[in-house]
């Protein structure tokens, strides 16, 4: 059995969810990292709160406003950054201390 990259997932889901959007909703979905920051900063005040690599080729972050709305980003090593996903009514995990609750 062949595992997939996390970038191929990655690509996958983005192309998955640009098939389901409206065309208007798809224009836009991907361009240069500091333009689509820009944009989540100052129209949705969404800020950074997750990142992490997959497979070294390509980088998942996370950003999240105090009112719940969020959006996942993924970049490529070029500087192409294209939304996975966004949303409303984020809702975090309590963070506990080692070796309490589950």
């Amino acid at each position: 059995m062949r595992r997939t990259s996390g970038l191929a997932c990655a690509l996958m889901i983005g192309t998955l969810l640009t098939g389901l959007a409206s065309p208007v909703q798809a224009q836009g979905r991907c361009g240069p990292h500091g333009e689509i920051v820009k944009v989540l900063n100052g129209k949705y005040q969404e800020n950074r709160r997750a990142l992490g690599l997959i497979n070294e080729k390509a980088v998942l972050e996370v950003y999240i406003s105090r009112k719940g709305t969020w959006t996942m980003l993924v970049t490529d090593p070029s500087g192409t950054t294209c939304i996975l996903a966004a949303g409303d009514a984020w809702d975090e995990a309590p963070v506990l201390a080692q070796g309490t609750g589950i």
